[in-house]
Order: C-alpha cells, then structure tokens, then sequence
C-alpha cells in the first residue's frame, strides 16, 4: 500500500470516528422502515465550508451537504477529509459516485458494498498519486457521504 493511500485510509478512519462521536447515536440500517434506497428522514447537520483548494473538479452528489471538513499540508501533499450528508439512499449516493468517478480524470479502483454501504477507492487518470477514499453510510436516517483524499502538490 502506497504512503498516500496510507495517509488517505487514516484520516478516513480519523473522520469517521470523529463523525460518530459527534453525531446521534448510530443506527442499523436494517432496522424497520429503512432500506439504503429509501429517502430518509432524518435531520442534516449544520453546513461548513469547503476547504480552500479542494479539487474543484470532484464530484459533489447534487443537494449534499457539507457537514465536515479538514485539510492537512505535508511535504508537498495536501489531504483533505470532508462529510457530506443527504436525505436520498445509499443506492442513489452509489449510483452517483459509481458513474462521475469514471468519467473525466477520474478512476474507480475498487469498489464495493456490503451490509447497505458502499465505499470505494478512487485516484486521478492524469496521476495516479492523487488518490482517495470514499464511504457511503446510512445513519439515523441520514446517509452520509465521507471522503479522503490526497493530491500530491
């Protein structure tokens, strides 16, 4: 595994566990009335900024909301950990991801689902070095778009 996916994979587990701890407490998306195709119903957190310099050419699933954002410059690297939530299923969130991380410079290396979540891995055509991580989840209602991802400067 390259340094950059290193870094990517743990600012991906830093914000997830930072999400979890700050939001309500989890639940399963096999409980009653939800399914990962199902709108929720759930309350959005408040928005953030988007941090300066995030690649202006990802792709942001239409009507998400930034509910957390970091960015950390190292050696040339910049990474940047960011939570979107929406109110629209996990299949719709995939769907979405599956299609714009395979058009223009971007490149899906992986990806796949289990339990209703989805995640993916994901870099640049034009460098490969730029690379990230992407987590689609559903919890309490609300599906919760996290990413990591790392463009070497």
């Amino acid at each position: 595994m390259s340094a950059l996916m290193r870094v990517a994979l743990v600012l991906l587990v830093g914000v997830a566990v930072v999400c979890s701890a700050c939001g309500e407490s989890a639940t399963s998306n096999g409980s009653p009335g939800t399914s990962s195709s199902a709108r929720g119903t759930g309350k959005l957190d408040p928005a953030v900024a988007m941090p300066k310099g995030f690649p202006s050419d990802f792709p942001i699933y239409p009507g998400a909301r930034l509910t957390q954002a970091s960015q950390v410059t190292n050696n040339g690297q910049t990474t940047w950990g960011v939570q979107w939530e929406t109110l629209d299923g996990v299949d719709a969130v995939q769907g979405f991801y599956v299609k714009k991380l395979n058009e223009g410079d971007w490149t899906i290396t992986y990806n796949g689902s289990s339990g209703g979540n989805f995640s993916a891995i994901f870099s640049r055509k034009s460098n490969q070095k730029d690379a990230g991580i992407l987590a689609v989840e559903l919890e309490s209602d609300v599906t919760r778009i996290t990413l990591a991802f790392g463009e070497n400067g």
